[in-house]
């Protein structure tokens, strides 16, 4: 084992406690209130706010762990109970999970512990250690009470199966059995953490902890949110971005069976009623009328020009520049210009947008399928105008997150109907209304000019970047001097040797609401590079694995990652011929995101009418430590069909001040039968920390699709989405 400086939320030793509730169960955690209170507190109700807890462990031998974050399907409900069960040296069988109220203690320590959030792959980043000293925590408090029952040394002792073993006696006591007695014992000043030689469920596919209750249907979604005396509300906002509701004459709906008010937003109309349907009947009957707004006109071609403006700006701030790229250029035998270009994407989560609220004159309670609650507490007391600590927020499981749930637009909403009428409100939005007033994945077009060297290898980039800025609205403080650092993932954190590097920004400001997706930045920058790179290995009569060899020969972690994909995918195996009359392509593309790196390969089929069908995906992911192997291999599956998704269909179109698409049949993804094969490896690097995984996964289909298409056609396409540029499937 070992020995270690505990994290600064357990080296805050005095802030930790155990206590013995009803019952016989040990609950480890951080105090608001008096012993005596937590024990009421802790009675049949279940816990409350008074006592932040992190584990529970019951007379009946059940382990129980706050799981603080968001579970939105990345599996976050088994890999932080896993962490904690490692140490404590539980069996799998008695764990369980349950979600915490809000709370500081509960912020998540992937964004420095500032926030209460769930996102940007932090979930087993931030908590990796801090949930393994939790679990080492109570094993040295059991060690310590059962060494005096048994009057053993507790170098004696061994934490297996949930049970603490005296091997030379053969005697032992279950955690159960020895959760008064722990409780009593102090808490220990230092601790010690297993090595991974020692692990037993740390590393391993274990079965997830949720499946049960979202098999059988107990598991709580937004959604299904009952409160007694509820409202169910739908709304219609304003359709083009910005414009302000100017008039509704309520009479119609109010008419309808069911409906109980109208409310009147700035820039929305809502109605209630006994259920969703007929809200949704009686908000069909009305015509609001919206104030004009100048954006009514904008659409692509606006939108196209707003882009080509930005990139051809001379005054645009540098946000990176390395080496000398001016020098580069000037001596360079060969310079090329590439220009590409993404979409704006929508996040169509499964489960529809919503959130009930309930605004008391001193209390108001917010639930939700939530991503970001300090968000969400925040947007709420401003919108209300009252003192923040006076919200509460109840966690659910999510539909979908992907960042959209991040956002407080719809708890917002429902507080403010809410405060209204007087009564809790569940406002569920429509389909429609989601898809056409998200905050949606920036588009972006970039140029990059490469001075390349005799042998068609890069010496120097020249990039240009235009995009939106997510900052701009939500962390305004990080954004200075038309500055957005955001826009550099995907080259910031670059790892091929290119000395010469400098990229531009302009950041266009058009009203479209642009948000986090799943990957971000990533997305786009990472499509434009690995494209970018293909094409230049194209010129340079290279495949595209070979030509990232050249780029990385002295990175090991790289070259092993390459190594590993070229024999996943018989990379260098001729792809078997496909039908008559078809073509076949395989495409490589590589991406570092969230601690992670991820290559890809893809292999088509090219037929009659351009019709593309995606045979098969190879992915190696090196994501550092591995926590839980088969929730990292189910990520990578699900990354790489959203990445192949919108690469393929993906892309909102700009129309008269809004957005065009409005549902499925608009915002298309992967169907079954268009799915392809995958052949998924998910490997580790020695010493390294754990790297994110539900977004890494997703940047590197789309340029790996890209470059199966020329290989495949000889076409090389810059611009996203496949089906607008004359293919289809």
């Amino acid at each position: 084992m070992n020995s270690i400086t505990p994290s600064p939320l357990l080296a805050r030793r005095a802030a930790i406690q155990a206590v013995v509730v009803g019952g016989g169960a040990l609950i480890l955690g951080v105090p608001f209130a008096a012993a005596q209170q937590v024990k009421k507190d802790f009675g049949p109700g279940g816990p409350n706010e008074s006592f932040k807890y992190w584990l529970k462990i019951g007379a009946d031998n059940s382990v129980t762990v706050s799981v603080h974050l968001a579970e939105m399907g990345q599996g976050v409900t088994t890999a932080l109970p896993q962490l904690v069960a490692e140490e404590l040296g539980a069996a799998w069988s008695d764990m369980r999970f349950e979600f915490p109220p809000n709370g500081t203690v509960y912020y998540n320590r992937g964004y420095g512990g500032l926030i209460e959030g769930t996102g940007g792959s932090t979930s087993i980043r931030g908590q990796y250690t801090m949930f393994r000293e939790i679990g080492a925590t109570a094993r040295e408090m059991f060690m310590s009470a059962a060494a005096l029952q048994m009057r053993v040394p507790v170098v004696e002792l061994t934490a297996e199966n949930t049970r603490i073993i005296h091997a030379k006696s053969g005697r032992a006591l279950t955690l159960g059995e020895l959760a008064t007695a722990a409780a009593k014992q102090p808490v220990p000043t230092s601790i010690t953490l297993k090595d991974k030689a020692e692990w037993t469920l740390l590393g391993q596919p274990v079965p997830r902890l949720d499946t049960a209750a979202k098999v059988y249907g107990s598991a709580g979604y937004g959604t299904d949110v009952a409160v007694p005396g509820m409202l169910v509300a739908t709304i219609q906002a304003a359709p083009v971005y910005s414009a302000r509701l100017k008039s509704v004459d309520a009479a119609p709906a109010l008419k309808v069976q069911g409906v109980t008010h109208v409310v009147k937003l700035d820039n929305a109309i809502v109605v209630l009623a006994d259920g969703y349907w007929n809200a949704l009947k009686g908000l069909k009957t009305l015509s609001p009328e919206w104030e004009d707004n100048p954006r009514a006109q904008y659409g692509s071609a606006q939108m196209n020009a707003d882009f080509d403006a930005g990139l051809n700006r001379k005054d645009l701030p540098t946000l990176q520049s390395s080496g000398n790229v001016d020098a580069a250029f000037s001596s360079a035998p060969q310079k090329l210009t590439f220009e590409y270009s993404a979409p704006y994407l929508a996040h169509a989560c499964m489960e529809p947008m919503n959130a009930t609220a309930h605004v008391q004159n001193n209390r108001v309670d917010i639930w939700m399928p939530g991503q970001g609650h300090t968000t969400v507490i925040d947007g709420v007391a401003k919108a209300l105008g009252i003192n923040r600590d006076t919200i509460h927020v109840h966690r659910t499981f999510l539909g979908g997150g992907f960042g959209r749930r991040g956002e407080d637009d719809v708890a917002v909403q429902a507080a403010l109907v809410s405060k209204q009428v007087g009564r809790p409100v569940k406002l569920m939005w429509s389909r429609e209304e989601d898809i056409r007033h998200d905050f949606y994945r920036p588009a972006a077009k970039m140029r990059i000019a490469a001075a390349l060297d005799a042998q068609g290898m890069p010496t120097a980039l020249d990039i240009v970047n235009a995009c939106p800025s997510i900052s701009k609205r939500r962390f305004p403080e990080a954004v200075k001097d038309g500055k957005d650092n955001a826009n550099l993932a995907g080259f910031a954190d670059s790892p091929y040797q290119i000395a010469n590097t400098r990229m531009r920004y302009a950041l266009i400001d058009n009203g479209i609401p642009v948000g986090y997706w799943r990957a971000v930045n990533h997305t786009q920058n990472v499509f434009f590079r690995e494209a970018m790179l293909n094409e230049l290995a194209a010129r340079a009569g290279k495949d595209g694995l070979a030509f990232r060899r050249a780029l990385l020969s002295d990175n090991p972690r790289y070259m092993a990652l390459l190594a590993a994909i070229e024999k996943l995918s018989d990379y260098n195996s001729p792809l078997l011929a496909g039908k008559s009359g078809t073509k076949r392509g395989r495409g490589f593309a590589l991406s570092n995101s969230h601690g992670t790196i991820v290559a890809q390969v893809v292999e088509i089929t090219v037929g009659a009418g351009n019709a593309i069908a995606i045979d098969r995906v190879c992915c190696v992911a090196d994501v550092g430590v591995i926590v839980n192997r088969g929730i990292v291999e189910a990520q990578m599956e699900s990354s790489i069909l959203d990445g192949l998704a919108s690469a393929m269909f993906g892309g909102m179109t700009p129309k008269d001040g809004g957005m065009a698409e409005g549902n499925f049949n608009d915002v298309r993804f992967m169907k079954l039968a268009e799915t392809p094969e995958m052949r998924i490896e998910v490997n580790d690097w020695p010493e390294t920390p754990p790297g994110g995984v539900g977004e890494p996964g997703v940047p590197p289909g789309p340029p790996a699709l890209v470059d199966a298409l020329a290989n495949a056609t000889g076409v090389r396409l810059r611009a996203l989405p496949i089906i607008k540029q004359g293919f289809n499937v």
